[in-house]
């Protein structure tokens, strides 16, 4: 009996030894193993936190991309950029339209004063369509060469005249600039390129 008792004692206690999920048992116990967590089960935390963390990270990208983009359809509403003018780069395109389509002149030998008054400039007025140039290219707001031109974009040539020419695009390759004798009139604006070579465009500046 006593010899029994011992064998029994045995093989209760080299139960918990073989069995990882059992902390304990008796023979008169029987021995349950405990449910394996399904992959779900396990992983369900994880990715919960997870994409918690991702849900923050993208609400704030997603909300400053629709600031930007929000920001760029002003933008296009607009035209391009401008700096120092009372009206927009696309509204003094439609001032010039207009005034060519109704005969004004007096721009005899102004092509910038034409382009300044077009755009109402209430900062810093240059004296020559080149300074302007030079001045937008120290601002970072030219575009040398460029024939990708926006409507409302100040275009510069080099010409005979020491000044140089300004004329500002009102679209479908057209550009609004005095003549001689003054008048405003629309042209293509690859028939100044007679005058002298081009030399890009930027946007109106009077910072």
């Amino acid at each position: 009996m006593k010899r029994s008792t011992v064998s029994l004692i045995a093989g209760a206690v080299a139960v918990p030894l073989m069995a990882t999920s059992v902390a304990a048992v008796t023979p008169d116990e029987p021995v349950v193993p405990l449910p394996t967590p399904s992959a779900a089960a396990a992983t369900a935390a994880p990715r919960l936190q997870a994409a918690g963390d991702t849900d923050f990270a993208s609400a704030a990208k997603w909300a400053k991309q629709d600031r930007v983009r929000a920001a760029e359809r002003a933008a296009r509403a607009n035209g391009i950029r401008t700096f120092g003018t009372t009206f927009t780069s696309k509204e003094a395109a439609a001032r010039l339209v207009s005034w060519a389509r109704s005969g004004v002149g007096g721009y005899h030998n102004q092509c910038l004063r034409l382009a300044d008054d077009a755009f109402g400039a209430t900062g810093a007025r240059t004296t020559t369509a080149l300074a302007q140039w030079s001045r937008a290219q120290a601002a970072g707001v030219a575009h040398p060469d460029s024939k990708d031109i926006p409507v409302g974009a100040q275009m510069f040539w080099r010409t005979s005249h020491p000044a140089g020419h300004i004329a500002v695009y009102v679209g479908d390759g057209k550009v609004v600039t005095n003549v001689p004798g003054g008048a405003v009139e629309i042209m293509d604006w690859h028939e100044i390129n007679e005058w002298g070579p081009y030399l890009g465009w930027a946007n109106a500046y009077y910072g």
